[in-house]
Order: structure tokens, then C-alpha cells, then sequence
């Protein structure tokens, strides 16, 4: 039910999995370091303020499963004016589905979306939590799957979802789709 309602939402693929699927390392919260991401440090659903690698995966395994989803869409999405638009949708898909899968017998749910929610909601503002106010946006703010270690690369490979790395240097000519993962975890 939960697969079918993932796709109704919008996801392009979706699958529930064991978490002890789920491949969290140390050195996937190391790439989040600036330069190589602008919101390492900025945002408190972003490293160093989320748990460790080790507290993530106890963390992660202490739920039964998860509901992995995929949105494919058109590389050049990711550049221009829009390009947190596919991120945003994410983060959309990814709480709808913590709270439907609440309303169905999951009392523990826990959503996590594609990258920094950040640039997505508040590009302009201090992360308010860091600022010890109240999220502006506590329904949708979540932390990444990359933010507490889980390589999703290697995860998505072990479903059977090989992912195109997209780099700001990507030319979408030649790698024309992209995918963001996300993930619900359910207890």
C-alpha cells in the first residue's frame, strides 16, 4: 500500500527494505565539508549538527524497515533558476508519506530527503533552529540521507537502481537523467 501511494504522490520507483540494507559510513558525512557542500554547518538538519555515522545507524536500525523512494527526472532540472524545485518535491513526497504511513499503523516514522533542506526552504535566512527559534518549516525540514552517512549510491545499487553521478560540472546533454532518493523509515 505504502509502495503504491509513493508512486501515486509523484515517486518514480519506490520499495520497502530491511534497514540493515541501509550502508551508513563515516567518510559520506565527511563529503558534506564545505566547499563541497554550502550547508555544512548552516542548517541544523545538516552535519555537524545531526547524529554521527554510528548513532545513525543504531538510530536507523532500531526501525523494522523503510520505504526507499526514487524521483527520476531531466538533469538539466538541477541547473538554473529552479533547480531546488526537484528537491522541494522531495521533501513534499518524503513527509506526506511520514504522516500517511503514521495514520497507518506506523507509530514511529521518521522521513529523510535529498539534500540539505537549506538552499530549499530558507536560502536567504539563518537556519532558525541554529538560532534556537522554532523551525519555519517544521513539517517539511528534514535531515538527508548523505546528512547522517547513508550512501545512497551504494544503496540505490543494492536495489537494483543504478544512479548518474551529477556533478556541478555535469553536462545534462550527456547524462540527460538524474534521481533523488529519499526514505521513511518505519518502526
Amino acid at each position: 500500500m505504502l509502495v503504491d501511494t509513493a508512486i501515486f504522490l509523484g515517486a518514480t520507483k519506490a520499495r520497502i527494505i530491511p534497514t540493515d540494507l541501509v550502508p551508513v559510513q563515516e567518510d559520506i558525512i565527511e563529503m558534506c565539508r564545505a566547499p563541497a557542500c554550502e550547508s555544512f554547518g548552516q542548517c541544523a538538519n545538516c552535519p555537524p549538527y545531526v547524529m554521527t555515522s554510528a548513532e545513525a545507524r543504531k538510530w536507523i536500525r532500531s526501525f523494522n524497515k523503510a520505504l526507499l523512494v526514487k524521483y527520476d527526472l531531466p538533469t538539466s532540472e538541477l541547473f538554473g533558476p529552479s533547480r531546488m524545485e526537484p528537491f522541494r518535491r522531495m521533501f513534499v513526497l518524503v513527509t506526506a508519506l511520514e504522516d500517511i504511513s503514521r495514520h497507518n499503523g506506523f507509530e514511529r516514522c521518521a522521513a529523510l530527503g535529498a539534500g540539505s533542506c537549506k538552499p530549499v526552504f530558507c536560502p536567504k535566512d539563518t537556519c532558525s533552529l541554529l538560532q534556537g527559534e522554532q523551525c519555519r518549516y517544521p513539517d517539511l525540514a528534514r535531515p538527508s540521507l548523505e546528512a547522517l552517512g547513508i550512501n545512497v549510491f551504494e544503496l540505490a545499487d543494492a536495489v537494483g537502481w543504478p544512479l548518474n553521478r551529477i556533478l556541478r560540472s555535469t553536462n545534462p546533454e550527456t547524462v540527460p537523467f538524474a534521481s533523488l532518493i529519499g526514505m521513511v523509515l518505519l518502526g
